[in-house]
């Protein structure tokens, strides 16, 4: 096998790789346990999961799988989620982890510049909204860590 001849195929893991480290790196700083290592392994685990369906040579099989990646995680999310003294927790590492995982799908089909945009916009919601939801419909002074978070 020649790498070169599947070098568009690498450079989407990278890609996933990546995107998928810059989405955890905004989480990390704020603190959450699914930080930077985590979810750049989601991206790059959804992201060889539809490369593997992609060079089997199916053409319906990169949607089948896209979908199974997101039941797969879809599961691992709901590990993440938590009740603690009545309170929900992890919902929103939940949702970024399913996010980040919807990049790596994007990339691996070798969808650049989705997966790209996919994953500015992840960051971004969680960065504005997350200010937004605290300046607006919190009573409670600022806290940095959002109330559905437990580190």
């Amino acid at each position: 096998m020649d790498l070169f001849e599947h070098a568009e195929q690498i450079f989407g893991l990278f890609v996933a790789l990546l995107l998928g480290a810059f989405i955890g790196l905004e989480r990390r700083l704020r603190g959450h346990v699914a930080g930077l290592h985590t979810n750049a392994l989601v991206s790059l685990g959804a992201a060889a999961y539809v490369l593997f369906a992609t060079l089997a040579g199916d053409p319906t099989a990169p949607a089948r799988v896209a979908g199974q990646v997101v039941t797969g995680v879809g599961f691992l999310c709901a590990g993440v989620i938590m009740r603690h003294q009545g309170e929900i927790r992890g919902l929103n590492t939940a949702a970024t982890l399913w996010c980040t995982s919807a990049v790596g799908v994007l990339a691996g089909q070798g969808l650049w510049h989705w997966a790209g945009l996919t994953a500015m916009l992840a960051i971004g919601a969680n960065i504005v909204f997350h200010w937004v939801e605290h300046r607006f419909f919190t009573s409670e002074p600022h806290d940095e860590k959002s109330q559905d978070e437990t580190t």
